[in-house]
This record gives C-alpha cells, sequence and structure tokens, in this order.
C-alpha cells in the first residue's frame, strides 16, 4: 500500500531536489537547454511530483532523471547524479512519516531548501550560506566552467593506435596540456 503524501510537500522536496542537482543547473546556466528552459524546468517539476504523488519507486524517478536530462536539458548525467538524486527524493518522502519537512529538507537537500520555503511564504530567496559550503561550491563550478572553456578551445582528436609488425598495438602515453 503506498502512502499519501501531501502535495505541499511533495513540491517542496521536488524542487529542491531539482534545484540541488549541479549537472542541471549548469545546463541551464551555460545554455545547453534549446528552446525555453523555463518551460522545461517546469514541466520536469511536475512530472516528477506527479510520479512522487503516486507512489512511484526509485527507479521510474531514475528513468525521469536521465530521460529528461538528455532530451530537454541536453546532458549525459556521465556520473550518474540522477540516482543519487531519485534516492534522496525517495528518501525523503519515506522520512517524512517520521520526522518534519524541515528536518527532511536540510538534512537531504540544505544549500536551497531555506530559499525554497521562503520563496513559498513569497519571501526574498537570499539566504546565507556557511562561507565552506559556498567555497567549495564556487571552486567546484569554477573547476567545471575551466574544463568547458578550455575544451570549447581545442578540439581533441583522437590518436590512431600505432600497430607493429607483430600485430600488438603499441601503449601511447598522454601529453598534458
Amino acid at each position: 500500500m503506498s502512502i499519501k503524501h501531501d502535495p505541499v510537500h511533495v513540491d517542496l522536496i521536488v524542487k529542491s531536489a531539482l534545484e540541488s542537482w549541479t549537472s542541471l543547473r549548469l545546463a541551464i546556466q551555460h545554455g545547453f537547454v534549446e528552446g525555453n528552459s523555463e518551460e522545461k524546468f517546469s514541466a520536469l517539476t511536475e512530472d516528477l511530483k506527479d510520479l512522487c504523488l503516486q507512489g512511484s519507486d526509485q527507479l521510474d524517478i531514475e528513468e525521469l532523471l536521465e530521460s529528461s536530462a538528455y532530451h530537454d536539458f541536453n546532458f549525459l548525467d556521465e556520473d550518474g547524479s540522477f540516482k543519487d538524486l531519485a534516492k534522496a527524493i525517495v528518501t525523503s518522502l519515506n522520512e517524512l512519516q517520521t520526522e518534519t519537512l524541515n528536518q527532511v529538507t536540510t538534512k537531504h537537500f540544505p544549500s536551497v531548501s531555506e530559499a525554497l520555503k521562503k520563496s513559498v511564504m513569497g519571501e526574498d530567496r537570499t539566504v546565507e550560506v556557511e562561507e565552506g559550503a559556498a567555497l567549495s561550491e564556487m571552486i567546484c563550478e569554477t573547476s567545471i566552467q575551466e574544463q568547458s572553456t578550455e575544451s570549447h578551445h581545442s578540439v581533441k582528436q583522437k590518436q590512431e593506435p600505432i600497430i607493429d609488425e607483430d600485430g600488438f598495438q603499441l601503449v601511447q602515453s598522454r601529453r598534458k596540456r
């Protein structure tokens, strides 16, 4: 028997989860999305809320997140963060039976939970974040941005393997750029 969840709680958990998904945020920020990113984000939010309200399992949520990342937001989630996100959503929904919404969102999505609660209440979304958390997030995003700009400037050409006279492939060391 599936557990009925309060739609407002599901809405906050889904929004917190999607706002905390770094790959999705970067895809939107850097313009990987073709068309209206706000509409696609809203559609993903609604689809995810519907799945959660229907009592879908983690696998269904993973499939939706992975499919949406590829088809709607034009990125491959190679690190599997969509699986972690789906697990966090399911765990959050299950923990709502024994804990408050605030405890659940703070535990699983700490960086965005306060901002989302304020936006629902109509307040300013500005949130004070611990310096260490903000710094590590900025460093991570900066290194990702640097990697993406480096990859745009230099087109990588795959080297053809070198085969010796006996038919074996020679191992080639990679050059650092």
